[in-house]
């Protein structure tokens, strides 16, 4: 028979929410309501219904009124997870209702607030230092902008940020095992990238096992990853229908890489429909404009033909050296922090406040949470902990895919947060070392 005292004692504390739990919500609430602020009166993102953005918008109203593709094999050009996650929006409160609309949408990035702090509390668990980082992210320009924009950054951050927010509980706890799967997998379907973040964890959590320290709960985790498999296999299958070939979701990576290798920096087809029109199709990239590199590829067919695409790069690769390879590689990272502006953003800036913040943001970057996180990812080689694990993967996905398949600076944006993350580690290993060198020694810090 159950205790009733112990059964009252387990309704009272459902009734007490923790602390951490209380700052978690109010962070939300504070992101939550800035977004709405900024979309209502600064920038609306019914009114950026432009080029990429144009592109999701029509893609989620075919999708969430079941309406056949015209042309299938466009519908492969971008990974579908963010019109799925517009549509299901507009599916759910209606794309003309525009206030519902804006509240669903400005959840995704004001969600990556508490998520910092929830996972700060790992690395300090203190409130005090905790809540000013999800503060910190609250008000984030970067990531404040693209709530004035239907593009797959918002969702892309959001799904991440729960997505690494949970892989972490799950180690701790074995809680939350098919919220880990469903975040994941939807980070996946807006950028496919997060794929190799998992699967670098994945060979951590096998070191960890072999190490047999600490625990893991396997079957939880499997049962996670089956759930990020069958996304993968719906992604791949979807992507065979549509364009006749095998692959994993989508043909933008072939347009990506030729940006990476190559000097080329716009691209245009015509495509011969089956009703008889040529039906032009033309793709530049921002960051390749303003370093000036601003070739023009064209041919006939389709724009995203991964073939020719590839053909294109291999043709100009084949007559670089190693050494020059190597250094766009350096100079593609380098476009993740500098050298470009935060499109769509940027055409809104003009040189007021919107743009001081946003260089204000930029530069406390480059100035303080870089140099800081460099020390934190250090700080992870030497004394790995899982949130320092899993904020060093995902820099290092971002780095990667930087190198190999080009980057902007609104790229980086999504991870900022783990940017944050490892400066508070690397501000902590500054602080540390000052009082040891005073004689005070390191406080021994329990994470619970």
């Amino acid at each position: 028979m159950a205790d009733p005292l112990r059964a009252v004692s387990r309704l009272r504390s459902l009734r007490r929410p923790s602390p951490p739990t209380l700052a978690a919500l109010a962070l939300f609430a504070v992101a939550l309501a800035v977004r709405l602020v900024w979309v209502s009166f600064v920038d609306s993102p019914y009114d950026n219904v432009f080029s990429d953005m144009g592109g999701y918008v029509d893609r989620a109203l075919d999708a969430a009124h079941v309406k056949p593709d015209a042309f299938p094999i466009f519908a492969t050009l971008y990974p579908p997870g963010t019109h799925l996650v517009y549509a299901a929006e507009m599916k759910l409160v209606g794309w003309t209702h525009h206030g519902p609309m804006l509240l669903l949408n400005c959840m995704w990035g004001a969600v990556v607030a508490p998520c910092t702090m929830l996972l700060a509390m790992r690395i300090v668990p203190r409130l005090a230092v905790a809540v000013p980082a999800g503060l910190a992210m609250a008000l984030w320009y970067p990531l404040l902008a693209f709530s004035g924009f239907f593009s797959s950054e918002q969702p892309y951050a959001g799904a991440l940020a729960l997505s690494a927010w949970l892989l972490v509980r799950q180690v701790e706890s074995g809680k939350s095992t098919v919220g880990l799967g469903v975040t994941s997998s939807i980070a996946y379907l807006v950028r496919p990238q997060v794929i190799l973040t998992l699967f670098a964890l994945t060979l951590a959590g096998l070191y960890v096992l072999w190490r047999r320290t600490p625990r893991l709960r396997v079957g939880r985790l499997v049962l996670a990853g089956a759930i990020l498999t069958g996304t993968v296999a719906f992604g791949a299958v979807r992507y065979h229908a549509l364009s006749g070939r095998w692959g994993l979701v989508s043909d933008n990576a072939a347009m990506t890489r030729l940006w990476a290798d190559t000097d080329y920096g716009r691209v245009r087809a015509t495509w011969h429909s089956p009703d008889g029109r040529n039906l032009v199709f033309f793709f530049g990239s921002p960051p390749k404009n303003e370093i000036g590199e601003t070739r023009e590829l064209t041919f006939d067919g389709y724009v995203g033909d991964p073939e020719k695409l590839d053909l294109a790069r291999r043709l100009e690769v084949m007559h670089m050296t190693p050494g020059a390879r190597a250094l766009r590689w350096v100079k593609n990272v380098r476009l993740l922090f500098a050298y470009n502006s935060l499109w769509p953003d940027s055409l809104h800036q003009g040189k007021g406040w919107r743009w001081i913040w946003s260089e204000a943001s930029r530069r406390v970057l480059l100035v303080f949470i870089c140099p800081l996180a460099l020390l934190g990812i250090a700080a992870c080689l030497r004394r790995p902990t899982t949130v320092l694990v899993v904020c060093t993967a995902h820099i290092a996905t971002a780095l990667v895919v930087a190198a190999f398949f080009f980057a902007e600076a609104r790229y980086r944006v999504p991870y900022d947060m783990f940017l944050v993350l490892l400066a508070l580690e690397g501000a902590c290993t500054l602080w540390f070392a000052r009082d040891s060198s005073r004689g005070q020694g390191q406080p021994d810090v329990q994470v619970k």
